[in-house]
């Protein structure tokens, strides 16, 4: 696989730095993911969130750690000397007082890539802000709104997933430029830095107002009558997703209205007021079933609005290796980076809290007596801890 051979420490919770990390893993990367003794709290107590954590740490190996003491700081330090890329995801100033900062282990080894995930970044004044998406969202202006303006906060993660992707292609590139030059590099991977790169159709007209129409600025996707979503008799919804020429044409002559064509690919917002109603009152009249049948054959950019649970059952889905299923009959999501050569071959087994600390700590030359006496310290979880902290399976 592409990654085989790199070695990753994993010292991030929650998801966007375990997401990283799961997709490096993915790939043949070797994950060490260091938890705190009382885990990574994704692992929860309850079922969702146990199938929250598996989505985003399986093929991990795991050892819990008291970083406060001496001996766990040693230990971590010793695997981040070895590593090629570290994945952190504190509030900024809490690595440097741990010691386990990118300034501190880079002297050490200077090929590492080290990347930082935060809401904020590590600097400017909301760097010390702790927040989750909603909030990173709502600052970032990527907070979808419903078709009254009532900002929507149960989407998807977007701030988290497009930090884990951006995070992806630096840790790639600083890894390339580092094979290259021996030199490694530090990434401050703010979420909110990203949320603000995600709406490029949007931005230039929001940083140059002057230069755009005044229907274009003022509106957004979701008043764009080509590109809403639309109850149908049955009370399900299709979504259209284009506003060319053809799909325009395609869609209201047909319908009997072509003089709403014009509406169609002319300025959003209130111009468009009455293809919205005309959509609105016309998509009534049949059943989501029964528009899917209309729609075939037309070449009009439309699909019917699935819950995901539909979406994971789609033939397309599967057809596309996006279902895959673990030994136990268990699915999971697949892969979606498909590579001709060397595909991934995702590992589905979930490292119970501490599971591999042993063989870890037996590579660092640590023997057997001292690794009993720093469980006894309380410096490593006990393994009937391990067991108890251990993923259910869902």
């Amino acid at each position: 696989m592409k990654l085989a051979g790199v070695r990753v420490v994993d010292l991030s919770q929650f998801m966007p730095g375990p997401m990283l990390a799961s997709l490096l893993a993915d790939h043949g990367a070797d994950v060490i993911k260091i938890e705190p003794l009382t885990g990574d709290p994704a692992r929860g107590s309850q079922e969702s969130a146990n199938a929250f954590f598996s989505a985003l740490n399986r093929g991990k190996r795991s050892i819990a750690l008291d970083l406060k003491q001496p001996d766990g700081l040693a230990i971590a330090l010793k695997l981040i000397a070895r590593a090629d890329v570290v994945i952190e995801s504190s509030r900024p100033g809490v690595a440097a007082r741990l010691g386990i900062d990118y300034d501190t282990v880079s002297l050490a080894n200077p090929r590492l890539v080290y990347c930082s995930l935060t809401a904020f970044g590590q600097t400017g004044p909301l760097s010390q802000v702790p927040a989750h998406d909603p909030v990173i969202q709502s600052l970032a202006g990527t907070l979808p709104r419903d078709h009254l303006g009532v900002p929507v906060t149960s989407g998807a993660s977007l701030a988290a997933l497009t930090g884990s992707l951006t995070a992806l292609s630096a840790v790639l590139m600083a890894l390339l430029h580092a094979r290259e030059t021996g030199q490694g590099d530090y990434i401050d991977m703010s979420l909110f830095d990203a949320a603000l790169t995600a709406q490029p159709h949007l931005s230039g007209r929001a940083l140059n107002p002057a230069s755009c129409e005044p229907d274009e600025t003022a509106h957004g996707d979701n008043e764009i009558a080509m590109l809403a979503a639309y109850q149908t008799a049955d009370l399900q919804w299709l979504c259209l997703g284009g506003r060319e020429l053809d799909f325009a044409t395609n869609l209201l002559e047909p319908l009997g209205r072509p003089d709403l064509i014009a509406v169609a690919i002319g300025p959003a917002g209130d111009a468009q007021a009455v293809l919205r109603a005309f959509l609105t009152e016309i998509f009534l009249t049949r059943t989501l079933a029964g528009w899917l049948v209309w729609f075939e054959g037309r070449r009009v950019s439309v699909a019917p609005v699935l819950p995901l649970r539909d979406a994971l059952a789609h033939p397309h889905a599967h057809a596309r290796q996006m279902v895959i299923v673990d030994d136990a009959g268990r699915q999971h999501v697949g892969s979606a980076i498909k590579f001709r050569h060397d595909p991934a071959q995702p590992d589905l087994s979930l490292p119970a809290l501490g599971e591999h600390t042993d063989a870890i700590l037996d590579t660092l030359g640590y023997a057997a007596e001292h690794i009993a006496a720093l469980r006894s310290a309380g410096v490593l979880c006990a393994s009937d801890e391990a067991r108890r902290h251990d993923v259910v399976p869902h």
